[in-house]
């Protein structure tokens, strides 16, 4: 692919003035991307353990309509303060207001909208010790193939979304780069989850997806990060990444397939991600896929963006027979597991232990496989979490599985084992405590993202327009904390016209400016410091032809 020099796109532009205006344009509907659409969240019990529920129950301060979206019909409008009771019979909805049933046999899906600013609460549940209450909409659904089941979407703009997750995912103490890091990463994931296992809604809101609380746990300085951040995701060669995020590394982050399985849980390791590669904090130690070189890093103190954490290094210690009762235990949790070679049956007996060693490791010394000796044979133990839910300490998980072994051996059976380990959590990605340190040593939101993922840049949601399908012309609002930004334009099929307004400025593309297959074009004369608005025009070819768009506010780092 071609790319225009710097100094020919000067000159374009220079011709492209004969087709600015600066008139506004008139008012349009517009199509919204995905950016600034909707996120479909399934609310929990109060245990996170559940997201079907037998009844459920909503109120708000103002007022509140319900709408039978089977029927497109309305059900009934509410006075501030009522109590909604939704409940399943057999197939269908019985709807009860302050206990009083006013409506039955109910399909549904139903659609409850505030019809002012309150939120909507649901009763009975809690978020961080408070009411439980939610911007934007719900939707009361009938969970498929159970009867008497009901899941709770709340259905809402990704931006509102977003003020429910940040302060809940990185405490606003961090400092506001870290969490202007953790809004794009978290508006990222809400885009681009990295397993979607519900058929009714994008995301659940607890850390099986990523920690959503809602409207009374947000918090001023996360609100202020994720407007300064407005609509910009993270992109490698033009697509919007997975951008996985942690706790804390521990000093070095490791590569996504040494961690993860394919999606659904496929076989593991996963296909590689080329933005998610393991790197260390330091920039020069050499990979730690070694026993010898990960004990040198989990028993010492290198310096690290993470070095703040409570779990940059830890300890935990076993005796035999305490071990051998954890991994009975553990591993007949998992009889099916293919991961576990061989599977251990309830109340099944690995014998005495004799050791226990990492088979294969990670980048960062995550141990990807281990074997456990014991006086029946040997057992394999594949993946990270499974790694670490197996080898319980006091009845919790392992903190992370970038650790090392000390077997202290006794007549051939091990005594003692004593494990050396650093950080919390799977390590792949952005270290949540590492953004904190980062930010409060002078980096940008922009330089921590580009730390922890490789290869990427920073801008809009891509945008793909055919000419097949008449579209009404799509809006998307975005910040340019510089003041600059470019328009990037993949043109395989060489559409000769394409027209676009930045800020009110009409610029229209002919066949001269897109003879190539990708173009990048400045936009610094018209982009502002803050929030800007760029607005793409239909494709008005003749034949059927494609074009994809995106604005870059920061540009892939130069190594």
């Amino acid at each position: 692919m071609k790319l225009y020099k710097p100094e020919f796109l000067i000159i374009c532009l220079f011709f492209l003035g004969l087709f600015l205006t600066s008139q506004a344009l008139s008012k349009q509907t517009y199509t919204s991307t995905r950016t600034d659409g909707l996120i479909r969240a399934g609310i929990s019990t109060n245990n996170f353990r559940n997201l079907e529920y037998e009844k459920i129950s909503l109120f708000s301060e103002g007022k509140l309509e319900l709408f039978d979206k089977f029927f497109n019909s309305k059900i009934c409008e509410t006075s501030p303060a009522d109590i909604i009771k939704f409940e399943i019979e057999k197939t269908s909805f019985k709807i009860y207001k302050n206990n009083e049933k006013i409506a039955d046999h109910v399909f549904g899906p139903i659609r409850v909208t505030p019809l002012d600013e309150n939120p909507i609460n649901v009763a009975g549940l809690k978020r961080k010790g408070k009411q439980a209450a939610y911007r934007g909409n719900f939707e009361i659904i009938r969970v498929p193939d159970k009867k008497g089941k009901l899941s709770l979407v709340n259905v809402l703009a990704l931006e509102e979304y977003l003020k429910g997750v940040v302060p809940n995912e990185l405490p606003p103490s961090f400092g506001m780069e870290a969490l202007k890091a953790q809004a794009i990463a978290a508006r990222n994931y809400a885009i681009r989850p990295r397993v979607k296992n519900f058929p009714h809604f994008d995301v659940c809101d607890s850390v099986q997806s990523q920690v959503y609380f809602g409207y009374n746990t947000e918090a001023p300085e996360s609100n202020e990060a994720i407007e300064n951040t407005k609509g910009l995701v993270a992109l490698h060669e033009g697509e919007v990444i997975l951008a996985l995020y942690s706790s804390t590394a521990g000093g070095y982050t490791e590569n996504f397939e040494n961690a993860f399985s394919e999606p659904g849980g496929g076989n593991f390791p996963a296909t590689p991600l080329p933005y998610l590669k393991g790197k260390p904090d330091d920039g020069k130690t050499s990979v730690l896929n070694s026993d010898e070189r990960a004990r040198r890093f989990y028993t010492s103190q290198p310096a690290s963006f993470d070095q703040k954490s409570r779990y940059y290094r830890w300890t935990k210690q076993w005796g035999a027979e305490e071990l051998r009762n954890v991994l009975n235990s553990t591993l007949s949790n998992y009889p099916s597991c293919k991961l576990i070679s061989p599977s251990v049956k309830k109340g099944g007996d690995i014998g005495r232990i004799k050791r226990i060693d990492a088979v294969s490791r990670g980048v960062s010394g995550k141990i990807i496989a281990l074997s456990v000796k014991t006086s029946k044979g040997e057992w394999i133990i594949k993946k990270e979490l499974l790694i670490r839910r197996v080898f319980k300490k006091d009845s919790k998980a392992l903190p992370s599985a970038n650790m090392v072994f000390d077997n202290v051996i006794k007549d051939g059976y091990l005594s003692i084992l004593r494990v050396h380990g650093g950080g919390f959590g799977h390590g792949v990605g952005m270290s949540q405590y590492g953004a904190s340190y980062m930010s409060k040593n002078g980096y940008k939101f922009n330089k921590i993202l580009q730390h922890y993922y490789t290869d990427i840049a920073i801008g809009t949601w891509p945008v793909y327009m055919a000419s097949e399908y008449v579209t009404s012309p799509i809006k998307q609002e975005f910040s340019s904390p510089t003041g600059k930004a470019d328009l990037i334009i993949e043109n395989p099929e060489f559409i000769e016209e394409f027209d676009f307004t930045i800020n009110s400025y009409k610029i229209a593309l002919g066949k001269k400016q897109l003879e190539h297959e990708k173009i990048r074009v400045p936009l610094d004369n018209f982009v502002k410091k803050g929030i800007n608005e760029i607005i793409y025009y239909p494709i008005s070819e003749t034949e059927e032809k494609s074009i994809k768009a995106w604005v870059e506010v920061f540009r892939k780092a130069v190594k």
